[in-house]
């Protein structure tokens, strides 16, 4: 599951899936700010720690600011203060959606981005920890391609553990920039966050079932596309009041079960509580 949400841990539904595995997405610098962005990291992280749950944190832009991009220097060292204070936790992906200009400052970045990860790769040397790459956001663009090429060229020798975002795939019903993307690379691949849509601002308005029928995709064709896939982690468990972006919850904001929700039940061979 991807999910930000410390009561998901704790619905007794979702423990009945049976997912001990969550991506988390961390601002880079909440750690050094404190304050209430860490005790509510701090929530987070000891409900995860107290249910067995994996974490996989997907550091991103920075609460501040969307536009603050740091220097390697100064990620590195927000990195050491986050491992400092959840030394436990073991699987990190250096920046969500890191290709992506529209939401993140290193959308036009790939050589800062790859420093990141260089950075963070040396701080988890010795099987200390593992990084993914980034979550890179598979969407066909030029600007992508252009990305990823430059981010190549810096990261250095592998082998390398691939992150990808797939929504633009799975909600048009098709592997075509997930193919591209494994052309593109060498390695496993994490698809670090991917989800069936019910709206996404003005392009997709509110759609159950529309929705249903790109989770069947999700769960049935889409992870046929490699064997490379090692994991996918499905974004996200229940809608959020008043955020009328983005959607692709298994619940509604009420906590009723979509169609969705009984799809990924079935895909797992359990039965939906």
């Amino acid at each position: 599951m991807s999910d930000n949400r410390p009561e998901t841990i704790l619905d007794p539904r979702f423990g009945k899936s049976g997912i001990k595995r969550i991506r988390v997405q961390v601002p880079y610098d909440d750690v050094a700010r404190g304050g209430i962005r860490v005790r509510y990291l701090d929530h987070w992280f000891d409900t995860a720690k107290q249910h067995g749950i994996e974490p996989l944190v997907a550091f991103y832009r920075s609460y501040r600011s969307r536009h603050l991009l740091p220097s390697g220097a100064t990620f590195r060292r927000n990195f050491r203060l986050f491992r400092k204070r959840y030394p436990w936790v073991r699987h990190f992906s250096t920046w969500d959606e890191a290709n992506f200009p529209a939401a993140q400052p290193t959308g036009d970045e790939p050589r800062r981005t790859a420093e990141y990860y260089r950075a963070a790769r040396r701080e988890c040397s010795g099987g200390r920890c593992t990084v993914l790459t980034v979550g890179f956001r598979a969407d066909g663009s030029a600007h992508s391609a252009w990305w990823l090429a430059e981010f190549k060229r810096h990261i250095g020798r592998g082998p390398h553990t691939w992150g990808l975002v797939a929504h633009p795939d799975v909600n048009r019903f098709q592997t075509l920039y997930t193919r591209d993307f494994l052309r593109s690379i060498q390695g496993p691949v994490w698809v670090t966050e991917i989800g069936a849509i019910n709206f996404f601002g003005r392009g997709l308005p509110p759609s159950i079932s529309r929705q249903t029928r790109a989770m069947r995709y999700m769960m049935s064709d889409y992870p046929r596309v490699s064997r490379r896939i090692r994991r996918m982690y499905i974004y996200h468990w229940r809608a959020a009041p008043g955020n009328d972006l983005f959607d692709s919850a298994l619940l509604s904001v009420e906590g009723k079960p979509r169609p969705a929700y009984r799809i990924f039940f079935k895909a797992l061979g359990r039965r939906a509580p």
